[in-house]
Protein backbone atom coordinates (compact mmCIF):
# COMPACT_ATOMS: atom_id res chain seq x y z
CA UNK A 1 0.00 0.00 0.00
CA UNK A 2 1.24 3.06 -1.03
CA UNK A 3 1.04 5.40 2.23
CA UNK A 4 1.39 9.48 1.86
CA UNK A 5 2.03 11.18 5.06
CA UNK A 6 1.50 14.97 5.84
CA UNK A 7 4.45 16.14 8.42
CA UNK A 8 3.39 19.36 10.97
CA UNK A 9 0.69 17.49 13.17
CA UNK A 10 1.25 14.48 11.70
CA UNK A 11 4.95 12.80 12.60
CA UNK A 12 6.45 16.12 13.57
CA UNK A 13 4.92 18.77 17.01
CA UNK A 14 4.62 21.90 15.02
CA UNK A 15 2.49 23.81 17.04
CA UNK A 16 3.54 23.26 20.73
CA UNK A 17 7.72 25.24 19.33
CA UNK A 18 5.30 27.36 17.46
CA UNK A 19 3.10 28.95 20.71
CA UNK A 20 6.02 28.88 22.59
CA UNK A 21 7.23 31.30 20.01
CA UNK A 22 4.10 33.68 19.48
CA UNK A 23 1.55 32.95 21.88
CA UNK A 24 -1.70 31.52 21.30
CA UNK A 25 -3.00 33.15 17.86
CA UNK A 26 -6.74 34.90 17.73
CA UNK A 27 -7.33 33.46 14.62
CA UNK A 28 -5.82 31.03 11.81
CA UNK A 29 -4.22 33.89 9.79
CA UNK A 30 -2.43 34.94 12.10
CA UNK A 31 -0.47 31.69 12.19
CA UNK A 32 -0.05 31.50 8.43
CA UNK A 33 1.01 35.32 8.25
CA UNK A 34 4.05 34.37 10.97
CA UNK A 35 5.09 31.37 9.42
CA UNK A 36 5.30 33.15 5.71
CA UNK A 37 7.28 36.18 7.29
CA UNK A 38 8.99 34.74 9.95
CA UNK A 39 9.17 31.06 10.21
CA UNK A 40 9.86 30.40 6.38
CA UNK A 41 12.88 32.22 6.75
CA UNK A 42 14.08 30.28 10.23
CA UNK A 43 16.23 27.56 9.62
CA UNK A 44 16.31 26.34 13.52
CA UNK A 45 12.75 26.68 14.14
CA UNK A 46 12.12 23.08 10.82
CA UNK A 47 14.93 21.87 12.46
CA UNK A 48 14.56 22.29 16.02
CA UNK A 49 10.64 20.67 15.66
CA UNK A 50 9.99 17.63 18.05
CA UNK A 51 9.22 13.88 16.58
CA UNK A 52 5.50 13.62 17.27
CA UNK A 53 5.17 9.81 15.91
CA UNK A 54 7.32 7.56 14.81
CA UNK A 55 6.45 5.34 12.06
CA UNK A 56 7.11 1.77 11.32
CA UNK A 57 6.89 2.08 7.45
CA UNK A 58 8.48 3.84 4.17
CA UNK A 59 6.00 6.12 3.13
CA UNK A 60 5.40 7.06 -0.78
CA UNK A 61 5.83 10.31 -0.33
CA UNK A 62 5.48 13.34 1.88
CA UNK A 63 3.41 16.15 1.13
CA UNK A 64 2.79 19.65 2.92
CA UNK A 65 2.33 22.96 2.78
CA UNK A 66 5.36 24.59 4.80
CA UNK A 67 6.80 27.25 2.77
CA UNK A 68 10.16 27.13 4.40
CA UNK A 69 13.03 25.73 1.85
CA UNK A 70 12.60 21.93 0.99
CA UNK A 71 16.05 20.87 1.71
CA UNK A 72 15.54 22.07 5.59
CA UNK A 73 12.32 19.57 5.34
CA UNK A 74 14.43 16.64 4.54
CA UNK A 75 17.01 17.38 6.32
CA UNK A 76 14.88 17.25 9.29
CA UNK A 77 13.46 13.77 8.15
CA UNK A 78 16.61 12.05 7.56
CA UNK A 79 18.02 13.39 11.28
CA UNK A 80 14.99 12.28 12.94
CA UNK A 81 15.08 8.82 11.21
CA UNK A 82 12.36 8.86 8.77
CA UNK A 83 13.20 7.40 5.32
CA UNK A 84 14.43 9.91 2.66
CA UNK A 85 11.12 9.75 0.41
CA UNK A 86 9.73 12.43 -2.34
CA UNK A 87 8.35 15.79 -0.57
CA UNK A 88 5.69 17.40 -2.39
CA UNK A 89 4.90 21.69 -0.94
CA UNK A 90 2.22 23.19 -1.63
CA UNK A 91 2.72 26.95 -0.77
CA UNK A 92 -0.68 28.11 -1.17
CA UNK A 93 -2.70 27.43 2.33
CA UNK A 94 -6.25 27.15 1.03
CA UNK A 95 -4.84 24.50 -2.10
CA UNK A 96 -5.88 20.83 -2.34
CA UNK A 97 -2.96 18.43 -1.85
CA UNK A 98 -4.82 16.15 -4.01
CA UNK A 99 -3.68 18.19 -6.92
CA UNK A 100 -0.22 17.28 -6.09
CA UNK A 101 -0.53 13.31 -4.57
CA UNK A 102 -3.73 12.21 -6.84
CA UNK A 103 -2.62 8.83 -8.63
CA UNK A 104 0.48 8.85 -6.34
CA UNK A 105 -0.37 7.54 -3.47
CA UNK A 106 -3.62 4.98 -2.23
CA UNK A 107 -4.06 6.80 1.18
CA UNK A 108 -2.86 9.91 2.78
CA UNK A 109 -2.46 10.46 6.62
CA UNK A 110 -3.36 14.19 7.77
CA UNK A 111 -3.85 16.20 10.88
CA UNK A 112 -6.03 18.62 9.26
CA UNK A 113 -10.19 18.60 9.06
CA UNK A 114 -10.12 20.82 5.60
CA UNK A 115 -6.93 19.01 4.44
CA UNK A 116 -8.98 15.33 4.89
CA UNK A 117 -12.36 16.80 3.71
CA UNK A 118 -10.75 18.19 0.55
CA UNK A 119 -9.13 15.04 -0.55
CA UNK A 120 -11.51 12.45 0.51
CA UNK A 121 -14.36 14.71 -1.74
CA UNK A 122 -11.19 15.27 -4.91
CA UNK A 123 -10.85 10.79 -4.73
CA UNK A 124 -7.68 10.39 -2.72
CA UNK A 125 -8.39 8.48 0.35
CA UNK A 126 -7.17 10.69 3.87
CA UNK A 127 -7.29 9.08 6.78
CA UNK A 128 -7.42 12.18 10.22
CA UNK A 129 -4.80 11.59 12.72
CA UNK A 130 -5.58 11.77 16.10
CA UNK A 131 -4.76 15.41 17.56
CA UNK A 132 -6.17 17.52 19.99
CA UNK A 133 -7.63 20.36 17.57
CA UNK A 134 -9.59 17.87 15.36
CA UNK A 135 -11.79 16.49 17.66
CA UNK A 136 -14.73 18.04 16.29
CA UNK A 137 -14.33 15.25 13.84
CA UNK A 138 -15.99 11.82 14.55
CA UNK A 139 -14.47 8.48 14.36
CA UNK A 140 -14.97 7.54 10.92
CA UNK A 141 -11.74 7.52 9.07
CA UNK A 142 -9.84 8.39 12.19
CA UNK A 143 -6.63 6.73 13.32
CA UNK A 144 -4.23 7.16 16.58
CA UNK A 145 -1.06 5.61 15.79
CA UNK A 146 1.09 5.79 12.52
CA UNK A 147 1.23 1.88 12.49
CA UNK A 148 1.39 0.49 8.85
CA UNK A 149 -1.00 -2.03 10.03
CA UNK A 150 -3.71 0.39 11.92
CA UNK A 151 -3.84 2.63 8.77
CA UNK A 152 -4.22 -0.44 6.51
CA UNK A 153 -7.08 -1.85 8.43
CA UNK A 154 -8.60 1.39 8.93
CA UNK A 155 -8.38 2.12 4.95
CA UNK A 156 -9.63 -0.82 3.81
CA UNK A 157 -12.96 0.04 6.44
CA UNK A 158 -13.36 3.09 5.72
CA UNK A 159 -13.38 1.77 1.61
CA UNK A 160 -15.38 -1.49 2.65
CA UNK A 161 -18.45 0.36 4.35
CA UNK A 162 -18.98 2.75 1.71
CA UNK A 163 -17.78 5.46 3.88
CA UNK A 164 -15.52 7.06 1.17
CA UNK A 165 -17.68 6.63 -2.02
CA UNK A 166 -20.39 8.32 0.60
CA UNK A 167 -18.41 10.88 1.99
CA UNK A 168 -19.71 13.99 0.71
CA UNK A 169 -22.86 12.48 2.93
CA UNK A 170 -21.10 12.65 6.11
CA UNK A 171 -20.09 16.34 5.89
Amino acid sequence: MRIGLDLDGTVDDFMNPYLKRFGRPKKDSEITKNVQQILSKDRNFWLSLPVLRHIDFVPELYCTKRVNPKQWTRKWLVEHGFPNRPIYQMYYQQGNKATMIKGRVDVFVDDSISNFIKLNLSGVPCLLIDQPDNQSWGPIGRIYTLNKQEIIDTYNLFIDTGMFDNFKKLL
